[in-house]
């Protein structure tokens, strides 16, 4: 079954740590059959003495991390078909084996050295900070803001002059949204996480503490956490550290 409308291609763009982009976005020329997404849950699995072997405790979810396979080819095979039989081409294309005979001065223009050239940028880092740039990819519902941990690219096939011209590059990310904002998204008010708050006008620290742990009187322990010599009269703007904490001590 054919679709109406022009097919939507990926995108990806390096981010700054100022949040402006660096040079122009990439758009795939062959958008990824899928891409794989992974989750790992954490628990804390530490034992108290003569605790009776108690069930491990949840802890937190890790950034998710992201792969995708980006197929890279100039055979031309992909341009002389239906978009329907793309799929199945893409699946076959590692079993086309020999040379594609382009003439000798075709060579330097029917190749993915470009192409896998811009790729190869994602792995540059901001030499002011040490740090890798972020990646914003999208593509369709994906909105992902992430960082490349991993680069690998495998060269399939070749012209006579030995120019690449199919190669399949995979990209390993991780999800860069930040601890806080990301339990934020996912609404999570258990106890059991640590919670960050900015005080607001108004706001004392028994009041704050009951919001997050349903009771007042751990008020004591979060001042300590955050260091608090003052803590009956909060500065409002001022963040605060509500970690989790055993209520089954604390009684």
């Amino acid at each position: 079954m054919a679709f109406l409308g022009e097919l939507e291609k990926m995108i990806i763009t390096i981010v700054d740590k100022d949040g402006v982009e660096k040079g122009e976005s990439i758009k795939l020329l062959i958008n990824p059959e899928g891409y794989k997404e992974s989750y790992t849950v954490e628990y804390n699995e530490d034992q108290e003495n003569n605790s009776g072997g108690k069930k491990p405790k949840f802890y937190k979810v890790k950034p998710g991390n992201f792969t995708f396979k980006l197929l890279y080819d100039s055979t031309g095979i992909f341009e002389v078909v239906d978009l329907d039989l793309k799929e199945t081409l893409t699946s076959i294309a590692d079993d086309i084996s020999g040379f594609i005979p382009f003439q000798d001065d075709e060579a330097e223009n029917n190749n993915i050295v470009e192409e896998i050239n811009k790729i190869k940028e994602l792995v540059a880092y901001q030499g002011d900070i040490h740090k890798t740039y972020e990646l914003r990819i999208n593509w369709g519902a994906l909105e992902l803001k992430c960082i490349l941990t991993k680069l690998d690219i495998d060269y399939k096939l070749f012209n006579p002059q030995g120019f690449p011209i199919r190669a399949v590059a995979t990209l390993t990310c991780k999800q860069n949204t930040s601890e806080v904002l990301r339990l934020a998204k996912e609404k999570k008010s258990s106890p059991d996480l640590t919670h960050i708050r900015t005080v607001k006008e108004g706001d004392t620290l028994p009041l704050m503490t009951y919001r997050i742990y349903g009771d007042s009187k751990y008020y004591l322990e979060v001042a300590r956490a955050n260091n608090l010599l003052n803590f009956r009269s909060l500065e409002p703007g001022t963040e605060l550290i509500f970690p989790p904490l055993d209520k089954t001590q604390s009684a």
